[in-house]
């Protein structure tokens, strides 16, 4: 799929892929950039990201409080260190 660039940087996500990635309006989008390409990905849900760093096994090292400052670092809760 293409899309041409607007004059002011804006670019409309095609609807399939927003609904196929579940984009609606007020959701957080994350750019890199890796090598020549441009990665956008939806944010994690502070739900979600929790449910995905609780999913991973094999961690060597990993304490048991260690997901807390990993998920209040990455969603910036403040008050919480």
């Amino acid at each position: 799929m293409k899309r041409k660039l607007g004059p002011r940087g804006q670019v409309v996500i095609p609807k399939e892929i927003r609904e196929k990635l579940a984009l609606r309006e007020g959701v957080s989008l994350t750019f890199e950039i890796a090598a020549d390409a441009i990665v956008v990905r939806r944010e994690l849900t502070p739900d979600e990201f929790l449910a995905r760093f609780i999913s991973i096994e094999g961690r060597k090292g990993r304490r048991r409080g260690d997901w807390k400052a990993l998920y209040d670092e990455q969603y910036h809760v403040p008050g919480r260190r």
